[in-house]
């Protein structure tokens, strides 16, 4: 029902943008001002901050998601071939995969109990001081001192963890909700610290 509404909208506005192109095929060319100009670029490029914003919003969400379910392989219910598909190494219908979140190790779902319990361990790729530094490190590279981009960020963490949380009836384990914690701390010391400089 979405998308035909958003598919009748989208006729109406090709037709509204065709009958004004035809309008203005008759009208006589006129100059627009240099003001004009400048607004219209700038309307531009806010258009374009806003959809980075957007896009790296989803992509922290993203991200959080899928180290969270990296850490929580253990716990699968049923009818989550998403989260299967992922833990076994193949990309999700999202696109993402172990190795786009830097992971080159063995798929999860081939991993013995040792080779598990060592990945999830404090020195291991989805330990809680590595995950956290990872998806942390994601979003402070990205937003550098912008405070509206960091919390964005934030918000994506916190939206992505609640994602997971969804694909696994509502309950992760302790290692994700350790890792949520360290990371959105590691976010806000640095959201603090920039509030200290102004």
């Amino acid at each position: 029902m979405q998308i035909q509404n958003n598919t009748s909208q989208a006729l109406d506005m090709y037709k509204q943008n065709t009958n004004t192109s035809a309008k203005t095929k008759e009208q006589p060319a006129k100059n627009d001002s240099l003001e004009e100009i400048i607004n219209n670029s700038a309307a531009r490029v806010t258009i374009s901050m806003n959809a980075q914003s957007i896009l790296f919003e989803m992509n922290t969400a993203s991200m959080t998601k899928n180290n969270t379910l990296g850490q929580s392989g253990s716990g699968l219910k049923n009818n989550q071939l998403e989260v299967l598909n992922f833990l076994g190494g193949k990309e999700t219908e999202g696109g993402m995969s172990l190795k786009n979140i830097g992971y080159e190790g063995k798929p999860i779902l081939e991993l013995s109990s040792d080779e598990a319990k060592n990945l999830v361990s404090e020195e291991g790729f989805f330990g809680v001081k590595n995950t956290s530094d990872r998806v942390a490190g994601f979003v402070l590279s990205f937003a550098g001192d912008n405070l509206d981009v960091l919390q964005k960020g934030r918000d994506g963490v916190v939206q992505g963890f609640e994602e997971a949380k969804k694909m696994f009836g509502g309950e992760l384990p302790e290692i994700s909700y350790k890792t949520q914690e360290r990371t959105l701390a590691l976010i806000d010391e640095k959201m603090n610290s920039l509030k200290g400089k102004s």
